[in-house]
């Protein structure tokens, strides 16, 4: 489901976060890898997401295009 969402909302987030999501969902990187290529801890990548995905559900529930969209 957040890879729909990432690309849906994506835009609405900051560019960091977009990107550590891109790199986890998209190219599937560990935790480990997405540290390297951003220059922040494993635990600073996983709270990133953590973010990230909140607020995606957040403009889930608010904006509902993702559910708009399925329905079609």
């Amino acid at each position: 489901m957040f890879p729909v969402l990432l690309d849906t909302y994506g835009l609405l987030l900051t560019d960091r976060k977009r990107e550590i999501l891109d790199y986890y969902y998209n190219e599937d990187y560990s935790l480990a890898e997405i540290s390297e290529n951003v220059g922040i801890t494993r635990q600073g990548v996983r709270d990133c997401i953590v973010k990230a995905e909140t607020q995606l559900e957040f403009f889930e529930e608010k904006l509902g295009l993702f559910a708009k969209t399925s329905r079609l």
